[in-house]
């Protein structure tokens, strides 16, 4: 938009959505320890991957103490955290419910009777997670 000289309006430009991803010097998944599909990996690829009974779920788990939409791992500001989604049974870690919670690689997680444990790999500093 062109402006006369001397004219002082002030522009407000649109914002672009944030469009960042997970740097690809990371590769993280989950995998089921205990409950129904036990061994299963699923990769997170998405900065918001919902963990749930829901048939959308990044991380489908079919037990029934979970909610369709239980928990979500988001990636924000360089970190994989792991948030409740205000379930009917919570999201536990550590034997205490949780809210929210930074991840670690090979942090373990509960939700209903599934046991879910986080991998990281981060090829940006040479390391290689197995699963414990």
């Amino acid at each position: 938009m062109a402006t006369a000289a001397g004219d002082d309006r002030t522009q407000i430009r649109q914002t672009a959505p944030a469009t960042k991803g997970i740097p690809a010097r990371y590769q993280a998944s989950v995998v089921i320890l205990q409950g129904y599909a036990a061994g299963m990996e699923y990769p997170i690829e998405r900065t918001y991957a919902i963990i749930g009974r829901s048939r959308d779920a990044a991380i489908p788990i079919k037990d029934p103490l979970a909610s369709r939409e239980h928990a979500v791992i988001v990636f924000h500001e360089n970190a994989f955290v792991l948030k409740d989604l205000d379930s009917t049974n919570g999201t536990h870690m550590r034997g205490a419910s949780i809210r929210q919670r930074k991840l670690r690689h090979g942090d373990k997680f509960r939700v209903g009777d599934t046991t879910l444990q986080f991998i990281l790999q981060d090829s940006g500093r040479g390391r290689t997670y197995e699963i414990s």
